[in-house]
This record gives C-alpha cells, sequence and structure tokens, in this order.
C-alpha cells in the first residue's frame, strides 16, 4: 500500500494529527512557564501602577499650588463672607487732636457691578480690568456731622486691581470715581454727588477700596467754602480697618477640614 494511501479519503472519525507524547509534554511545560511570566509581568505592572496610584493621591501640594489656593481663597471673601464682616459696625479712626473716636455704619448697599458703582469713565477700566463686584456701606462720623462711602471693588487678583488703581485721578480734587451711597430715611439720605468734598483710593491685593466724604446735612463742594481736610481724613482709616481683615493672608493647612489637599 502506497505510503500516501488516504490522503483523498473522508471519515467520520477525526484525525489524529496532534505531536508525539514527549514533543506535546515538552510544549505543555513551555505555555505554563510562558503563562506563569505573564501572570508575574501582570501582577507587577499592577503593583507599580498602585502604588503610582497611590503616590499621586498622597502627593502634597507644591509651594506654588498653596500660594495660588491661598491668593483665591483671599480674592473670594468679597462674596464668602457676609456683608457685616466686611463692613463692621463701627470702625474707629484717630482725630486731629490725638482722640480716638468711632464711625458708626448707616446702611449697606446691596451687591452691584463696578460699572453700577463708577463714574463712567472709570467704569470702562473696571470692565477691562476684570472687575467682579463693587460692595458699598456708608459711614457717619462720631460727631455726626461727616458722612463716608466707603466701595470695595473686588478683581480677579492684585496683578489686575493693581492695573486699575495705576490709572485712578491723583488728586482728591479729581478723584470722585465712586458715586455716594444714600437711603432715604436715615442721615445719608441728604448726602449726593454734588455734597462730595473729598476722595480716596487704596489698593491692597484684589481689592481696591475706594472713599468720597462730605458734610451729612449735604451741604455741596464750592470753592468759598472754608478747607477743612482735617475732618475728612478718617476716610483714610476707615479704608485701613476695612481692608486689613479683608487681605489678611491665608495659611493652606492640609489637615484642616477646611482644605482639600
Amino acid at each position: 500500500m502506497p505510503w500516501f494511501y488516504g490522503l483523498g479519503v473522508t471519515s467520520d472519525v477525526p484525525s489524529d494529527l496532534s505531536a508525539p507524547p514527549g514533543i506535546a509534554r515538552q510544549q505543555g511545560q513551555r505555555k505554563i512557564a510562558l503563562l506563569s511570566v505573564a501572570a508575574a509581568v501582570f501582577l507587577a505592572g499592577t503593583v507599580v501602577f498602585s502604588v503610582g496610584a497611590h503616590a499621586l493621591l498622597v502627593l502634597k501640594p507644591t509651594a506654588a499650588q498653596r500660594a495660588a489656593a491661598a491668593a483665591e481663597a483671599v480674592a473670594a471673601r468679597w462674596h464668602t463672607w457676609p456683608a457685616g464682616r466686611i463692613f463692621p459696625t463701627a470702625l474707629s479712626y484717630s482725630t486731629g487732636l490725638l482722640t480716638t473716636e468711632t464711625a458708626s455704619r448707616v446702611e449697606i448697599a446691596p451687591q452691584t457691578s463696578c460699572s453700577d458703582a463708577l463714574a463712567a469713565a472709570q467704569a470702562r477700566r473696571a470692565a477691562r480690568d476684570q472687575c467682579r463686584a463693587a460692595l458699598r456701606a456708608s459711614y457717619l462720623d462720631e460727631l455726626q456731622g461727616v458722612l463716608f462711602t466707603v466701595g470695595i471693588l473686588a478683581f480677579r487678583n492684585t496683578r489686575e486691581a493693581a492695573a486699575f488703581a495705576a490709572g485712578l485721578p491723583a488728586t482728591s480734587a479729581t478723584a470722585f470715581s465712586l458715586g455716594v451711597l444714600a437711603l432715604p430715611g436715615t442721615t445719608s439720605s441728604q448726602f449726593t454727588l454734588a455734597a462730595r468734598q473729598t476722595a480716596t483710593a487704596r489698593q491692597d491685593g484684589p481689592f481696591v477700596l475706594l472713599t468720597v466724604a462730605g458734610y451729612a446735612d449735604g451741604e455741596p463742594a464750592g470753592a468759598g467754602q472754608q478747607a477743612r481736610p482735617s475732618i475728612f481724613a478718617p476716610a483714610v482709616q476707615l479704608a485701613a480697618e476695612v481692608l486689613a481683615p479683608l487681605t489678611r493672608p491665608v495659611t493652606v493647612n492640609c489637615a484642616s477640614p477646611q482644605w482639600s489637599c
């Protein structure tokens, strides 16, 4: 019978095409070894990945990240703090007679846009420098003769606040950038734009604080008046009193529940 017998014959019994027993055992052992190596590599990769993921989770923020988070926390105080905390009910100031007196808060205005609180020219500049909001309050001096409107302009960061402040008028005579705050039925009711006598401006961090001051009875500013700068001088001190807590630096403490580090 020729050696090629059966190549063209079909049958219901499958042909035995497997390797001889010795070769089969060697191939099986090789497959098991390869699978063991693959499993070891997979497990090692999983461990490395897990360690890397854990390292990312416990990675401490850098000094730059902490500084950025702290700066953002300060810049957000204009809307995270209650209005009464930003504008206390009373502010202390020193007089020219070296006495300490108290200015009492008359009212706090609802939060408004920067353009609504500023003169037109400054409103355009505030929009250019990304001013977020304006907060205003009125204070009456201890002798109840002088009114101060204190206005806070909130910016996204110190750079933008400084850019806006750099373009403000340099002298009090032309620095009436802030609108007065007068509420009917209160001691501020007669405080009008015409009654503004002096103005100040101060920038600290992401905030610019503007003030305008005038007589509580609404007496308009005029060239014939006697100059009395000392009675309006407390405006600078009131501005400092409001800005100090608002711009106080923040410490990022990852152990505190206040921070998510």
